[in-house]
């Protein structure tokens, strides 16, 4: 008997929001979880979360939209980079290197892991 796929976060993203959303929803998952990381919590918001990424209000608020596209059912990206083990990995790289650039750089292969974790929606 063959076995079920299971669907990843990858094609959860293509299959709502298209292959263009899905590189800024996952550059927002990905720097949401850095923030995450940076703050010892999740953000209060966007315009914390553009605070500490250093970016404009309104590529913040554009990501945020690609996010909620690909993943409508996801009120943010903190679950799912739980439960894919990325955001462990934020955590680790922030406490070694304690710079956002350097971290952000060494992070760039989550989006790899985090696009191929099972989906759980």
């Amino acid at each position: 008997m063959a076995k079920k796929h299971q669907v990843t976060w990858g094609e959860v993203a293509l299959r709502n929001g298209g292959v263009r959303v899905v590189p800024r929803a996952f550059k927002f998952a990905l720097g949401w979880g850095l923030a995450t990381a940076e703050l010892g919590r999740e953000p209060a918001n966007v315009e914390e979360y553009a605070d500490v990424m250093d970016e404009s209000r309104a590529t913040a608020f554009r990501d945020q939209q690609a996010f909620r596209k690909a993943f409508p059912g996801e009120a943010s990206p903190l679950r799912m980079n739980q439960l894919s083990g990325a955001q462990a990995r934020y955590d680790e790289l922030w406490r070694t290197l304690h710079d956002r650039k350097k971290v952000a750089l060494e992070a760039q292969a989550v989006y790899f892991v985090l696009g191929a974790a099972p989906a759980t929606v």
